[in-house]
């Protein structure tokens, strides 16, 4: 939809002929400067993906070739990079709420991050420091209640945070040899 300013600058009116592609040209040109404002204000928020950005400008009703040149630009000048938030979004998962190999690829999946980029990612965590982490975690969550109560809610909760069996067992077992040592 045209700005009446630029109806009224290109003398249409009811009943006009019109030519498409200068009225394409002509809302590009009318869309590109806000949309652009509008895309550095939605990342100067926080990291986001490609995906994240091009779906907020169509949600905005910019047009698709609006959304697609700001995608450019905005890769372009580093204002988003795909890598960067993968990257980021693992350390992140690996620390303040640790996060399962699964669940990391289901999160980034929806954010839009192609597999290839997660693989290269998740090659790049620490493992043992998630392991030290995630003993942590549940000693300190579960290590106080009785023994089975402790053992479900624990493997409860590393299931939902979508680690694989043979690591929570493993994670189990140390987070509660350890808390057994400091009962004796």
């Amino acid at each position: 939809m045209l700005p009446v300013k630029s109806i009224t600058a290109m003398e249409l009116h009811t009943g006009s002929i019109v030519d498409t592609v200068e009225i394409e040209e002509t809302a590009f040109s009318e869309q590109i400067s806000a949309a652009r404002i509008d895309a550095e204000k939605f990342l100067s928020r926080s990291e986001h993906t490609m995906h994240q950005l091009r779906s907020y400008l169509i949600r905005r009703k910019y047009l698709e070739r609006v959304a697609d040149d700001l995608l450019l630009w905005a890769e372009r000048c580093s204002l988003v990079d795909d890598r960067r938030y993968a990257s980021v979004f693992i350390r992140s998962h690996s620390r303040n709420s640790p996060m399962g190999n699964f669940r990391i690829r289901m999160e980034l999946r929806k954010r839009g991050i192609p597999d290839s980029i997660t693989d290269e990612a998740l090659s790049e965590r620490d493992e043992v420091d998630l392991y030290r982490t995630l003993v942590k975690t549940v000693n300190n969550k579960y290590g106080y209640l009785e023994r089975q109560t402790g053992l479900r809610r624990a493997t409860g909760y590393l299931q939902r945070r979508g680690f694989q069996h043979d690591l929570i067992s493993r994670v189990i077992d140390d987070a509660f040899r350890n808390s057994e040592e400091k009962s004796d």
